[in-house]
């Protein structure tokens, strides 16, 4: 993983790398919401619980979007995704993810899993809202992911509010929050938890997996 130094530009201003990949989802031409073409996370899930339901991702800037605790902003996965196409957090994000959903609660009736965020994170409680909103009004809808953002901050409170409303369908896990059984950590903190079984090629995908949204114990992640 490439790791940039203190002193370098996306460092210094909080951003990606990557700004010719950078897109206001006002003039997008695509959609915002894609398919998964991750081999790690896979194209659906195979097992457990939403078993057969397909993942669909969401990308914003990192850092720009980012906890400036965050432990991994020097070597975020961002710096080796030079092609992944990322979304400025403005209002006209949230207008355009609105009719998307609303098609992919046509499509999968019976459910379907938005993976927030590949990369990026909650960037406002408004933000965690909305997604609140959306789980109120999509019985199909499932989320799963990761957030450097935790209980204490006005951010982290909405999310840990959310989860515990909706703890079947809003599966995210706090990262580096040790005290938490619902958390995702990283090695150089802990030897405590379920190591992740695809970092271990235990299995090819977290589709194939299902550990971070079925168990309620934390899972440890090697370093990237």
């Amino acid at each position: 993983m490439t790791t940039l130094s203190h002193d370098h530009k996306a460092i210094q201003n909080m951003t990606t790398l990557y700004q010719k990949n950078v897109f206001n989802p006002k003039t997008y031409k695509f959609n915002i919401l894609k398919p998964s073409k991750n081999k790690k996370l896979g194209k659906k899930i195979t097992k457990g619980r939403w078993k057969g339901m397909k993942f669909y991702t969401l990308a914003l800037v990192e850092r720009e979007t980012c906890d400036p605790n965050c432990e991994h902003l020097e070597d975020c996965y961002g710096n080796n995704m030079p092609f992944a196409h990322r979304f400025i957090a403005n209002k006209w994000l949230l207008i355009r993810m609105k009719p998307e959903l609303d098609d992919l609660d046509r499509k999968h009736p019976l459910g379907y899993v938005i993976r927030l965020h590949i990369l990026g994170d909650f960037y406002s409680v408004e933000y965690v809202q909305w997604w609140g909103e959306q789980l109120d009004n999509r019985p199909a809808l499932k989320i799963y992911g990761y957030s450097r953002c935790h209980p204490g901050d006005p951010i982290g409170d909405a999310i840990k509010g959310l989860r515990d409303k909706h703890p079947d369908r809003f599966k995210i896990r706090f990262s580096n929050l040790l005290d938490d059984p619902l958390s995702a950590n990283s090695e150089t903190l802990t030897d405590k938890g379920i190591t992740c079984p695809v970092q271990l090629e235990k299995t090819p995908s977290c589709g194939t997996c299902g550990l971070c949204w079925a168990t309620p114990k934390p899972i440890r992640f090697l370093s990237h």
